[in-house]
């Protein structure tokens, strides 16, 4: 399932970039390292947050955007980040009309070839120069950048479920708590009945990257009465099909259920269309009953094919 980046592009990469470029000057002190370290974590889980939990707009003018230097170098830096063998934070990357230049340190030859590798791998990039020099020992902050991805990954799990709860029309408006811990969630908040409670639940444990669920969850049967009174109050706005098109996209990247299928949206006046493959008649209706339950589709046409892996 490919999914197009377009919708606060510009801001997320420069956030990207401005985070991951080493300062002219080096922090010296314990200290002053410690507390730019952290500035550049939380910098970066707000970029990724935001790249993971909404999915943009197709363009028709999005391979030149791709194109463009500042792209290109946040598609390089993401790269580095999110892969598990090397530390952004020892890389420099700069673009130039499509060319990259990589200047750092890494903590062997095959690490200085896996740099080189996924910068020439990414779309759009004509050439490749690296000043990238060896220093074996590196990798001595292994405990503190496992610690950053950690902390990127608890981050990202935890916009994912907020957005499928917001966007879901059995559970759109629930005040829930979310965090997570080392792929544990933990649910606190209050639902109408023990059958909301369980919905909660289970959408939580087929989202992406959850490993275990701790609900701790109160039923106050007196909200659904809040509920359909405010439904009553509320006056109905119709939402965009370009928006309806995020939100499904950005639903089915989250779900665990979806694995192996490749599956392409459109909306048109509400009515969202599926087209692509899936592996099995059970994925494709539960991929349509997520669809149906995202708040502002209206029905669900499947185009879908199955395609037995």
């Amino acid at each position: 399932m490919t999914v197009g980046c377009h919708l606060l592009k510009l801001s997320i990469t420069e956030s990207l970039t401005l985070t991951l470029t080493r300062p002219d000057k080096v922090p010296t002190g314990k200290t002053e390292r410690k507390c730019a370290m952290k500035f550049k974590r939380t910098s970066i889980v707000c970029a990724l947050i935001v790249l993971f939990a909404v999915t943009a707009f197709a363009t028709e003018d999005q391979n030149d955007e791709r194109k463009s230097d500042v792209w290109l170098k946040a598609s390089i830096v993401t790269s580095y980040t999110l892969n598990q063998n090397l530390n952004p934070f020892d890389l420099d990357v700069e673009v130039r009309n499509g060319n990259a230049s990589l200047r750092g340190t890494v903590d062997s030859e095959v690490e200085k070839d896996l740099a080189i590798a996924i910068a020439k791998g990414v779309e759009g990039i004509k050439d490749v120069k690296s000043n990238i020099t060896i220093e074996p020992g590196t990798k001595d902050d292994g405990r503190q950048k496992s610690e950053f991805f950690r902390t990127v990954e608890d981050a990202t799990i935890t916009a994912k479920v907020k957005s499928k709860l917001l966007w879901n029309r059995n559970t759109n408006g629930m005040d829930i708590n979310v965090n997570t811990e080392n792929a544990v969630v933990t649910l606190k908040g209050k639902v109408v009945s023990d059958a909301q409670g369980d919905l909660v639940v289970q959408m939580t444990k087929n989202t992406t990257g959850v490993e275990r669920v701790k609900k701790e969850l109160e039923v106050v049967p007196e909200l659904k009465e809040v509920e359909e009174k405010g439904s009553l109050e509320t006056i109905e706005v119709k939402t965009s099909d370009a928006w309806i098109t995020t939100k499904v996209k950005s639903v089915l990247l989250f779900s665990k259920g979806t694995d192996g299928a490749d599956i392409n949206v459109e909306t048109d006046n509400q009515i969202v269309t599926l087209k692509g493959s899936v592996v099995s008649k059970e994925q494709e209706q539960e991929v349509v009953k997520m669809v149906n339950d995202i708040v502002g589709v209206k029905g669900v046409r499947t185009q879908l094919i199955i395609e037995k892996s």
